[in-house]
């Protein structure tokens, strides 16, 4: 991921796939000095790597001492130095990494990145927010009312803050399927063994002969409880599309299973089916966040007691 830092000073910048400085509110990059254009000069993933452009800037764009041409793309480098208005300010390359799936808060505050196939804002330790890839590749915003696809640029609101989502369309539009020739959920039957006293849930998932051990892990627990209410419903001849589903209310009762540590319980069942090579793991919990309801994503349930 490309990063800037001031020269003199211990201030950083991540640079976004397309960062404009100025002096405008709007810029990726704000520099308030009156030497600075309200849109002074583009940061930008190109092709072959970073890339610089002054807009036309009055006091012009400087890369490694030099100014360059309004208009024209300059390739930028490890340890290249860039100055906006005046020579003597300048912002050093520190790391010319390819960008990343990101959100950048615009409060100013850390930035996040993916993190595996997701993003949990406004931390992984207090996930209110969810990104990430459906099966075909699509980004899907998850909030508590709602669940809505997710483009670039496009801002959404968490606790107050106000944050933006960045994903450079030439690197991540191909879809999770062209990328991986992993499993789906709707391929796997998942399989709990449980100790008669309920202190230990192992899980693990089988699909055409294959066994994915999942291990057992708190977040089990979690999911047992959501396979015990879709078996019930399913064996009550429910349709399939109504079983399992479980009010978040009458979870409350077991402080394992509250919010915000369902919250995070969730986020960790996620990433771990998506560790395992699961490519549609986010769905093995499931929301209706304007009932709010959730249940396990998979009807090919069995659970055994040891």
């Amino acid at each position: 991921m490309g990063e800037l830092r001031r020269v003199g000073s211990e201030l950083t910048r991540t640079i976004e796939p397309e960062l404009v400085v100025g002096r405008a509110p709007s810029c990726g990059l704000r520099l308030p000095e009156r030497y600075v254009s309200a849109q002074h000069a583009l940061l930008r993933w190109g092709e072959d790597g970073w890339e610089l452009k002054d807009l036309g800037s009055l006091n012009g764009t400087y890369l490694n001492g030099a100014r360059v041409e309004a208009g024209r793309e300059y390739r930028l480098t490890p340890r290249s130095l860039i100055a906006f208005g005046r020579s003597e300010q300048e912002w050093e390359v520190i790391d010319a990494a390819p960008p990343s799936v990101m959100a950048i808060p615009a409060d100013g505050g850390r930035v996040v990145q993916l993190d595996g196939d997701m993003l949990a804002l406004p931390s992984s330790d207090d996930p209110q927010v969810s990104i990430y890839r459906n099966a075909e590749g699509s980004w899907v915003l998850e909030q508590p009312d709602a669940v809505q696809p997710v483009t670039n640029q496009q801002t959404f609101e968490v606790g107050g803050v106000m944050w933006r989502f960045c994903c450079t369309e030439q690197l991540f539009k191909t879809s999770v399927s062209d990328l991986r020739h992993d499993v789906e959920l709707r391929q796997l039957t998942l399989i709990f063994t449980v100790s008669r006293d309920e202190e230990y849930v192992e899980l693990r998932a089988q699909c055409a002969g294959t066994t994915f051990e999942l291990g057992s892990r708190g977040h089990n627990y979690l999911l047992l409880t959501l396979a015990r209410q879709r078996l019930t419903d399913a064996a009550q001849g429910l349709p399939e599309d109504s079983c399992g589903w479980v009010y978040l209310e009458d979870l409350v009762h077991d402080p394992s299973l509250a919010p915000p540590h369902l919250n995070v319980e969730v986020y960790r069942l996620r990433k771990h089916m998506a560790r395992m090579g699961i490519i549609d793991g986010a769905k093995i919990v499931e929301r209706r966040p304007r009932t709010k309801q959730i249940r396990i994503g998979s009807g090919a349930l069995r659970i055994n007691v040891s």
